[in-house]
């Protein structure tokens, strides 16, 4: 990662590094994917066959078709040393991945128009010691092009440089405590319309340049984003479903202060609720 991008994520919060994952190990996870669509009916000859989905929520069809591929090498091989490389570039020193299996994002498409969604906004770490330094990074990758409405994660990016004061928050209590900002306030309200205008417009809140991204791009591209920012699913209304993977990475200091935090909350320290809060949602 180069100077220009390594400042892009230390004001954003998020980077996009056009076509870092190789071809070969990109096409050898979406073809994975096809043959196990394929297995499962949903898939023929290159066309997907969306009309056989039965009235089950479409999550228990996500379910089934990725079971077969939650442990396939072709994922874990996706973390390359260039992406391992962009990843500590991003967080400033070694990190190291936070689950053992990367993860496939996988969405059929739903009828209806693109929304931005209200609920559902999260971040997937505790607010954890006050070292105002990237706790650790999260990495999305397209195995396939994904469009605007197509599925890709929407994300607040500028959001990392709020809550610095504050040093113990579950992803929760960081939720309610963004709320109080209208802007965030506005984001995950029902009754505010026009919601594309928080993809359009930057808004300063503090010394954060708040907008809302989504993650689009070609085979290939990766985003790399502050695991401080707020995210969401978003739906897809396209014509085929979204295939995205990502992995999580985290920062030696942060692997430390949640070992020490676990580490309390087994010898019987603090309350249920905050190891509640402090665990990663």
């Amino acid at each position: 990662m180069n100077r220009t991008a390594r400042e892009r994520f230390e004001a954003a919060g998020l980077v996009k590094l056009p076509g870092l994952l190789p071809d070969e190990l990109t096409s050898r996870a979406l073809r994975l994917v096809y043959e196990k669509s394929e297995q499962a009916g949903v898939r023929r000859n290159g066309v997907w066959l969306l009309d056989q989905l039965t009235d089950e929520p479409l999550q228990r069809h996500n379910k089934r078709l990725l079971e077969g591929i939650r442990h396939a090498c072709v994922l874990a091989d996706l973390v390359t040393p260039g992406l391992e490389a962009a990843v500590e570039a991003a967080a400033g020193g070694p990190a190291r991945p936070m689950m053992k299996w990367p993860q496939l994002l996988f969405s059929f498409p739903q009828p209806g128009a693109w929304s931005l969604p209200e609920t559902t906004w999260h971040v997937d770490l505790p607010k954890l010691p006050n070292r105002r330094t990237t706790p650790g990074v999260q990495a999305f990758a397209m195995l396939d092009t994904v469009e605007p409405g197509s599925g890709g994660t929407v994300v607040v990016q500028g959001g990392h440089r709020l809550l610095y004061d504050i040093p113990w928050l579950g992803s929760r209590q960081i939720t309610e405590r963004l709320r109080r900002e209208r802007y965030f306030r506005e984001l995950m309200s029902k009754q505010v319309k026009h919601r594309g205008r928080f993809l359009r417009e930057t808004v300063r809140c503090g010394d954060a340049d708040l907008r809302v991204v989504e993650l689009t791009g070609r085979r290939g591209d990766v985003y790399l984003i502050d695991m401080r920012l707020l995210h969401s699913p978003a739906p897809n209304v396209s014509a085929a479903p979204r295939i995205m993977w990502t992995q999580r990475f985290l920062t030696e200091a942060t692997h430390d202060d949640m070992t020490a935090l676990f580490a309390r909350m087994r010898a019987g320290y603090g309350t249920a609720g905050e190891a509640t809060a402090a665990a990663p949602s």
